[in-house]
């Protein structure tokens, strides 16, 4: 057998593993990394930002974690990114999405569901990924308290969920508007 067909039959091993290993898994057991139990040593688990790479450990009181009806998983630093990796993955479903309970005593915050959770936006407390801030409380009475001593409003998580995503659409078009006029003046300056 010569080099090539050798390197041609390798190349197309590697092909149909590539492809294999692309398809779905429906009826083969549980999505290759899919993990049912999120929340067990999920720090550990998931350690960096999906998004940004930022280190979810140092933004403990930030940091969000996604759990897809498939049982993926993906952990972010924040609801920024959260919601970004929503958009995303938005056709897998989702199974529950937790955040840190900034009301709760102790490092790391626990996580709890965000759909029974309360959101304190726009406080003077520091936003992560975000000029304005926004907090998840277990418990709206510990977000009332923090709200009056740091201002801001209390959200549910569909409301906070939406001013990133308002955020996110005016990061978006700044960009947008921006390389637009980069564009306009390097080309201004190759016709002078």
């Amino acid at each position: 057998m010569d080099r090539r067909t050798l390197f041609k039959g390798l190349l197309a091993l590697t092909v149909v593993g590539q492809v294999e290993a692309a398809e779905p898994t429906a009826g083969r057991g549980a999505e290759p990394g899919a993990d049912p139990a999120p929340l067990d040593h999920e720090l550990e688990k998931y350690p960096r930002c999906v998004v940004c790479n930022m280190d979810r450990r140092r933004f403990h009181y930030a940091r969000h974690l996604t759990h897809y009806a498939d049982d993926h998983v993906d952990g972010t630093c924040s609801l920024e990114c959260t919601a970004e990796m929503m958009l995303r993955e938005r056709r897998r479903g989702f199974k529950a999405i937790y955040g840190p309970d900034f009301g709760a005593d102790g490092e790391p915050k626990p996580l709890v569901d965000v759909a029974a959770a309360t959101y304190l936006l726009g406080s003077r407390l520091p936003g992560t990924m975000t000029r304005r801030s926004k907090y998840v409380f277990a418990d709206p009475v510990a977000a009332q308290r923090v709200r009056q001593e740091q201002g801001g409003e209390l959200a549910t998580f569909d409301e906070a969920l939406a001013a990133s995503m308002a955020e996110k659409a005016e990061q978006l078009g700044r960009r947008y508007r921006n390389d637009q006029e980069r564009l306009r003046r390097k080309k201004d300056g190759a016709a002078g």
